[in-house]
């Protein structure tokens, strides 16, 4: 059953029990962002003195506040191992014979690059039937399902990047499907050995860019041999392998078509990269709950930043002191934590997540699912808090994702009921529903929300809103300018962390499971748990 409250009266008394319970102080948010956006927290870089600090202040915090320890094994700190690679010089080769018995070579380089995408950092495949499956994507929740009745087992996938053009695919905000990790996702979910991309020229560029660099693998990434990208001769030379026009290496536009085999054709891969190890830290504290503790609602935001120098450092100042990003959200989720220990004992568990190595690729909210300290079936939510609003009080509450999830509708609900409501973020060439913590739970089926920075001002309305916002995240945005001021405006953020924290409240004293709306990408996800829900 829904939460979504049926009058305004209730949902007025509701608001005003919780708010009875909270009071979120601008001053203390300042003060703590001060602490650890300070110089020498060194820009909070994981497997620092920075990340030591950092965690050694939260954990104190939770300490005073009589909060239990979150993580695995009644410890505090997660333990998170990022394994870096880095190809051998003159281990890759890249290979095609055509089914006339012909080799038709791939430059590397030039016209191919191959990534090993296992776990071992080696990749070694021979003569592998090859699959070409348009842009990869299985959507049941659109009617459109590339692959068909094909079988992909022990061959290689071919795929265009991106996804389908038009509103079926959300338009101007792109969907997961597009990502490169999920179509190899889907790719070995089916049982395929390897990947191959069909890139047009910026996919290309990236690709090519990356080829020597060391990498981090995504904790849960697919276990694939290899994944490689092609360029526009590399797939010519692909057609000719095959025997087909290159004009039938294109994904459908109109959802008719279906996956087939490159009749003959094979392919052969070879990559061997070296493997070192970053030791990072997840810090979790929790508040059980007193009748369903097993059922989670996590609050999550990252603590890292980039640290000191490196390339985007210019000029005297070389610390990244992250304090809007994300110093803000961090203790934003410390005084959500300070907020609710002081309310009754929740009836459902609350979990405050601050990740590790957001900033690198979301890695530790990526490791966190990949090995949960609690079921994710049985999480009922997540609420991320990355960059606070740093503003004057603002009648939008804007997020990322809108028309994912039914979490924005009970939000909107208790946003109303302050003259405020929920919107988009207005900004789909950003792709910020893929760059912060929420996203790797909602990857996972977990229903995840992500509120973000309002623009339409009580004072000034969206023309000032905007300028205020373009003209802050140019400036200081993963800049050594983004550093505590005392003159930060946080009324937005307490208006915020209001909200979030009555929404919090209710779903862990309700009985209420939030789900996937009927167009999210998610929701096959998360119906493949539905028996750990459905039986309570």
């Amino acid at each position: 059953m829904r939460f979504l409250l049926a009058t305004s009266v209730a949902v007025a008394a509701m608001i005003a029990t919780a708010a009875a319970a909270q009071d979120f102080s601008a001053q203390r948010l300042s003060d703590e962002i001060r602490v650890i956006s300070a110089d020498d927290f060194q820009g909070r870089k994981p497997g620092t003195e920075g990340e030591e600090k950092t965690l050694a202040f939260l954990q104190a915090q939770y300490e005073a506040m009589g909060l239990q320890p979150g993580g695995p094994d009644g410890q505090w700190r997660q333990r998170i191992e990022l394994r870096r690679y880095t190809p051998v010089q003159g281990a890759a080769a890249l290979s095609l014979t055509g089914a006339d018995g012909q080799a038709y070579p791939l430059v590397l380089g030039t016209d191919a690059i191959v990534r090993a995408a296992t776990n071992d950092g080696r990749a070694d495949v021979s003569d592998a039937p090859l699959v070409f499956a348009g842009f990869g994507v299985t959507a049941p929740e659109r009617g459109w399902d590339d692959y068909g009745d094909v079988d992909v087992r022990g061959k290689v996938v071919v795929v265009v990047e991106g996804e389908p053009d038009g509103d079926l695919f959300n338009g101007a905000y792109t969907t997961h499907y597009q990502s490169a990790g999920y179509k190899a996702d889907e790719a070995f979910r089916r049982g395929a050995v390897g990947l191959v991309i069909l890139a047009g020229e910026r996919g290309w560029a990236r690709a090519r860019g990356g080829a020597d660099q060391q990498r981090i693998l995504t904790p849960g990434a697919a276990d694939l041999e290899f994944i490689a990208t092609l360029d526009e001769a590399g797939k010519a030379r692909l057609a000719q392998a095959a025997g087909v026009d290159p004009a039938r290496l294109t994904g459908g536009q109109d959802g008719r078509f279906k996956a087939f085999e490159l009749t003959g054709a094979t392919l052969t891969a070879r990559q061997s990269e070296t493997i070192d190890t970053l030791v990072t830290h997840n810090l979790l504290a929790r508040i059980e709950g007193s009748r369903r503790p097993d059922e989670v609602i996590v609050y999550s935001a990252h603590w890292d930043q980039i640290g000191v120098g490196g390339e985007h450092a210019g000029g005297e100042d070389t610390i990244f002191n992250g304090a809007w990003d994300n110093a803000s959200g961090t203790i934003g989720v410390l005084e959500m934590a300070r907020e609710l220990s002081k309310a009754p004992r929740p009836e459902r568990t609350i979990v405050f997540a601050h990740m590790a190595a957001e900033e690198m690729g979301l890695l530790g909210a990526y490791a966190y699912v990949a090995d949960p300290v609690y079921p994710l079936e049985t999480t009922v939510a997540d609420i991320n808090i990355d960059m606070l609003p740093l503003s004057g009080p603002t009648r939008d509450v804007p997020i990322f994702g809108k028309g994912q999830n039914t979490l924005e509708d009970d939000l909107d609900a208790l946003a109303r009921a302050e003259g405020r409501y929920v919107s988009d973020d207005g900004q789909p060439q950003q792709g910020f529903y893929y760059r912060s913590d929420h996203f790797p739970f909602a990857r996972a089926g977990v229903p995840a929300l992500m509120p973000w920075h309002g623009v339409d001002f009580v004072g000034g309305g969206k023309e000032a809103g905007w300028a205020a916002w373009r003209e802050r995240f140019g400036r200081v945005y993963h800049q050594p300018s983004d550093e505590w001021s005392a003159d930060w405006d946080l009324t937005s953020a307490v208006e915020n962390l209001t909200l979030l924290y009555r929404l919090g409240l209710n779903l862990a004293n309700g009985d209420e499971w939030p789900t996937w709306k009927p167009t999210s990408e998610f929701g096959q996800v998360r119906a493949r748990s539905e028996a750990a829900r459905s039986s309570r």
